[in-house]
């Protein structure tokens, strides 16, 4: 890999342990799927919205949505209410390289995991309330290889609380992410108010009109904010040049992990020149 960008700070041990593996990978699928399960098999980030501890629906259950897309062939696979099998990413990968549709809800989503052997290990459990903060943070990682082909991935839990069969925007193709020859992006916050605007489209269209991932990112921040002062959205986006760029609306965030408070959305970024990943803070829009 040349370069991984990811969402939020409780991503960098994923990214972290991952490094000896990203300095010999090319498959940035791979890279993708394996950073993101790092997460989704860990209880310890449920409060992060993600994953096998992640928040239940309002009857109880974790439903799953997760989607990779892949920048060079436009290949897409998602899953959305996938009840019970945390490794939602790689259940959506299946979907992409093992069957003739693009993304599979609920029910069927669950009966097509089934059949490629993957095993639903939960029952319903009470609503978890000890949720830190507004509960939108959706795990983005955009993989960058040494051929300069690109790839997206995201993995949430969703909204704590929410009505079965709920779908936010994170697996949703243009919406949550998006991919193509020149860029990728993802996006994560009120996922709700985020599908009406398909940001992750616009920053990639802007990237493959030559702007750079940092103004494309702030620009579409700035044309939702102006429709939407109220809502949280964050960022990050890649191209093919090797550049990446986040924004965001958040004013201040506390890793429900480390309690560090950051002054903005904080992500990660590795690349084969550093020693080890950085946390960086986005610009806010405000």
């Amino acid at each position: 890999m040349d370069f991984i960008v990811g969402t939020w700070s409780f991503c960098y041990d994923a990214i972290k342990q991952g490094e000896e593996m990203f300095r010999n990978q090319t498959n940035c699928m791979d890279t993708i799927e394996k950073t993101i399960n790092y997460i989704e098999e860990d209880e310890i980030y449920g409060p992060c919205i993600v994953g096998r501890g992640g928040p239940p629906n309002s009857a109880g259950y974790r439903e799953y949505d997760a989607a990779l897309m892949d920048g060079a062939t436009l290949r897409f696979g998602a899953v959305t209410a996938l009840r019970g099998i945390p490794n939602a990413v790689s259940v959506a990968r299946a979907v992409m390289e093992r069957s003739p549709h693009s993304m599979l809800s609920g029910e069927g989503a669950g009966l097509f995991a089934k059949g490629q052997g993957f095993i639903s290990r939960e029952t319903p459990t009470p609503q978890n309330t000890q949720v830190p903060g507004g509960g939108h943070d959706t795990l983005g990682v955009i993989a960058v290889g040494q051929d300069r082909n690109l790839s997206v991935g995201v993995s949430t839990s969703g909204a704590p609380g929410k009505h079965p069969g709920r779908v936010g925007d994170s697996a949703l193709p243009g919406g949550g992410l998006y991919a193509n020859p020149q860029g990728a992006a993802c996006c994560s916050g009120d996922g709700d108010e985020i599908l009406k605007f398909c940001p992750s489209f616009h920053i990639v269209h802007l990237i493959s009109q030559g702007r750079s991932p940092q103004d494309a990112c702030e620009e579409v921040v700035q044309n939702i904010y102006r429709q939407n002062k109220h809502m949280e959205i964050a960022v990050i986006a890649a191209d093919i040049k090797g550049q990446y760029g986040a924004c965001s609306t958040v004013q201040s965030w506390t890793d429900p992990l480390t309690q560090k408070q950051y002054p903005g959305f904080p992500y990660v970024i590795w690349s084969k020149d550093l020693s080890c990943p950085e946390i960086k803070v986005a610009p806010t829009i405000s």
